[in-house]
């Protein structure tokens, strides 16, 4: 099982931000979100702890820096709080990268 397979499992193919649960014909469909970016430059790594099941339109959001996590898991640029399963142990220092290389690198462009 993949890991991005196994978040969006976790989480039943829910957005983790809204809790949308998008149905297609061919059956649930959501998207896995790397916190932290793989690759070059941010070097994230593709483990369950770095990836969130979002909704296509929070994904963009989410990966353009529209909006980000507060170490309390309510959301920046967004109202509400990430859902977070008590099975999914997010990698806290993943989403202070976020924070400070993706969303605050953004904002006011």
């Amino acid at each position: 099982l993949s890991v991005a397979r196994a978040v969006k499992e976790l989480y039943d193919y829910s957005c983790q931000m809204c809790s949308v649960r998008l149905m297609t014909p061919s059956g649930a469909y959501a998207e896995a979100a790397h916190i932290r970016p793989l690759g070059r430059p941010s070097n994230g790594a593709d483990v369950v702890g770095n990836v969130l099941c979002l909704c296509p339109n929070h994904h963009v959001l989410f990966d353009e820096g529209a909006i980000a996590i507060s170490d309390d898991l309510s959301l920046i640029g967004l109202v509400g709080r990430l859902f977070v399963s008590s099975k999914h142990s997010l990698q806290l220092e993943s989403i202070r990268y976020h924070r400070t290389h993706i969303f605050e690198t953004s904002s006011g462009t």
